[in-house]
């Protein structure tokens, strides 16, 4: 058996802006963290601690160097420069495993997300902004397709959901 290297351009995000998923382009980092809920315990009978994971609230950090007229920049910029918040600050995600293969397509995960801005201007050499998206709701798999080389994707309606 043969082995593979993954790499970090193998998995891509796209954004959903106007009913549209837009390839998230121009993005200096986008680390995924699961940051699971501990429960944790030690009975009486046992000379160690049990511990189980009782929850995921999964969150990204992300930068980018702002680029004019891209629809997932002009966004993310507007949600911040106007300090947008609540229900209104809530993004979908879809992340696209371009080393999973499914139809005439690819699996990805879908998932919405709050954006919790946290800088932007710090860099000289082009104007970045910086923040995190943390989960707001469960992720769906889903088989997604393209059109036009990858700039945008859609979610194959006919495709089986996935488990």
């Amino acid at each position: 058996m043969t082995t593979k290297l993954v790499q970090r351009a193998d998995k891509v995000a796209f954004m959903k802006v106007d009913d549209t998923y837009h390839r998230m382009k121009g993005f200096t980092g986008l680390s995924n963290s699961k940051n699971p809920k501990e429960y944790t315990r030690q009975y009486v009978d046992e000379m160690f601690e049990t511990t189980d994971v009782v929850g995921i609230s999964a969150s990204i950090e992300w930068g980018f160097d702002q680029l004019l007229g891209d629809p997932v920049h002009d966004k993310l910029a507007q949600l911040i420069d106007d300090e947008i918040i609540g229900t209104d600050a809530v993004v979908e995600i879809l992340v696209v495993d371009f080393t999973k293969k499914a139809g005439t397509g690819y699996e990805a995960r879908e998932r919405k997300y709050s954006v919790i801005p946290n800088t932007d201007g710090g860099s000289m050499d082009a104007y970045t902004y910086e923040g995190t998206f943390r989960v707001n709701g469960d992720f769906k798999k889903v088989t997604v397709t393209s059109k036009d080389e990858w700039q945008t994707a859609t979610i194959d309606a006919s495709a089986a959901p996935q488990q």
